[in-house]
């Protein structure tokens, strides 16, 4: 989903975020037009506080992306820092992952396009002229924010996040007023990943379905069902595949897998023996084997 600003008449581009179908991770983009040839940092760690310019050869996009893992690990793709908070279906505490701050609203790239249903539009129209920041913080689904803010829920999961205008707009080098300024965290709430990427995935999915067994989705608009595991295997499991009805049958050829999920999802596709067409409809399974023994 796009999250737009609207300020007076015109409605102004401002982020996308967008949720993995594969384990709910998060991927949050910054759209700005246009490349950068630089950018200015400065730390607010002792000794570091002081402006350096780091040139970019070639050219850097303007837009600027964070990906939230289900794992609790947060990575900034602009300057390469990770930090880790708990895990999405375990968030029990507000955490701001990101800050941004607009020199002005009216200085946003203009959003041209139609608005679509699942867009939310933030409008800002009476705030006056000049900086405005912002804060996004990863809380639990009760969170409540404070002030101007655009909250998404995540129900099921049991998270949610949050745009916030911040009451007071943070500070920047006096040189830097007019520039468009991101702030990243140097720390999170952990020294390290709280959960396994495999341990993440599987509660992601069971926290979607409401059990701690084993998940079978129906076969999606090519045909393929994935099973999500009940617990990670300790290596990609030998697989055994009956169907009730005889006419049909998976081939080894038609089992997918993935390096990062083999050890906790099984993708396949079921066809008739004979045709050799796809079933893209959900059919009868008298039983799967997964087998991963010492």
């Amino acid at each position: 989903m796009r999250i737009l600003i609207r300020y007076g008449s015109i409605t102004r581009k401002f982020m996308v975020l967008e949720t993995s179908d594969r384990d709910g991770s998060l991927s949050l983009t910054i759209r700005r037009e246009g490349v950068s040839t630089s950018r200015t940092a400065w730390s607010t760690r002792p000794a570091e506080q002081e402006t350096k310019a780091i040139e970019f050869d070639p050219p850097r996009p303007k837009n600027k992306r964070i990906t939230i893992h289900q794992s609790g690990r947060v990575n900034y793709h602009e300057n390469g820092n990770t930090i880790f908070v708990a895990p999405l279906t375990q968030t029990t505490q507000p955490f701001p992952i990101y800050g941004y701050r607009v020199p002005a609203l009216d200085r946003l790239d203009v959003h041209d396009e139609d608005i679509a249903e699942e867009d939310a539009v933030f409008d800002l129209t009476d705030l006056p002229q000049g900086p405005v920041s912002f804060s996004v913080i990863l809380g639990p689904g009760d969170f409540t924010p404070y002030g101007r803010a655009i909250k998404l829920g995540y129900e099921v999961e049991g998270y949610s996040m949050t745009l916030q205008v911040d009451p007071v707009t943070f500070a920047v080098p006096l040189d830097l007023d007019q520039h468009f300024t991101t702030l990243t965290p140097d720390r999170g709430l952990f020294p390290q990943q709280q959960m396994e990427e495999c341990q993440a995935m599987i509660s992601y999915h069971q926290a979607l379905m409401g059990t701690q067994d084993a998940i079978l989705y129906a076969p999606n608009g090519e045909g393929v069902i994935r099973m999500i595991f009940s617990v990670p295997m300790r290596i990609a499991p030998r697989y055994k595949i009956e169907l009730v009805d005889p006419v049909l049958h998976v081939s080894d050829q038609d089992v997918q897998r993935e390096g990062r999920s083999e050890k906790v999802m099984l993708k396949f596709k079921v066809r008739h023996r004979k045709s050799g067409q796809i079933v893209r409809q959900p059919i009868a399974i008298k039983s799967i084997e997964l087998d991963a023994e010492l």
